[in-house]
């Protein structure tokens, strides 16, 4: 449910914030994978990068359900997000060029949980059963990129927790 109290209510809005939230992480993740290349922290950049294709196949299921549908069309202030961004997609300034396997991990862990919650607040609040039972298999799917982070967390060990010290960091990473 948004801040407002409006709930998503047909199919349509559903997908149409699905199709919102899962191109706007896919395009995020690749971006956090090709910069953290750049800066060769290529085991931070691979999480990023399983990521951006869990998203981007879950773009191309959505793209495929929204055949024949007529999506409500939204301006980016009018989404039912909690916050004014999508909960999957995570903020640049969060990211530094030095972060963490670990922190990368909590990163991507807790913007998942977002959306999980997201559609479970929808399948919460919904009326119909078929918006429902969207919900909840979008909600399972985030949940299985949410599982997948949390084994790697915990396999994560001490050498993947560590940032390096940099005594004449970069004012913006862009």
């Amino acid at each position: 449910m948004s801040e407002d109290g409006s709930a998503i209510q047909t199919v349509p809005e559903l997908l149409a914030h699905a199709l919102a939230m899962e191109t706007e992480a896919a395009e995020r993740y690749g971006e956090l994978a090709d910069q953290m290349q750049t800066h060769r922290r290529m085991a931070v950049a691979a999480i990023f990068r399983r990521l951006e294709i869990a998203e981007k196949k879950h773009l191309v299921e959505l793209t495929e359900m929204c055949k024949g549908v007529v999506l409500p069309h939204y301006a980016a202030w009018d989404f039912k997000w909690r916050s004014n961004e999508c909960p999957e997609t995570i903020d640049t300034g969060r990211v530094h060029y030095q972060l963490s396997v670990r922190d990368a991990i909590v990163l991507a862990l807790e913007h998942e949980r977002k959306a999980t919650l997201f559609y479970d607040d929808i399948a919460d609040t919904a009326q119909a059963a078929d918006v429902i039972r969207l919900a909840r298999r979008f909600a399972d799917e985030e949940r299985d990129h949410a599982s997948w982070l949390e084994i790697c967390l915990a396999e994560c060990g001490l050498e993947h927790s560590k940032t390096a010290e940099d005594p004449d960091p970069p004012l913006c990473q862009e």
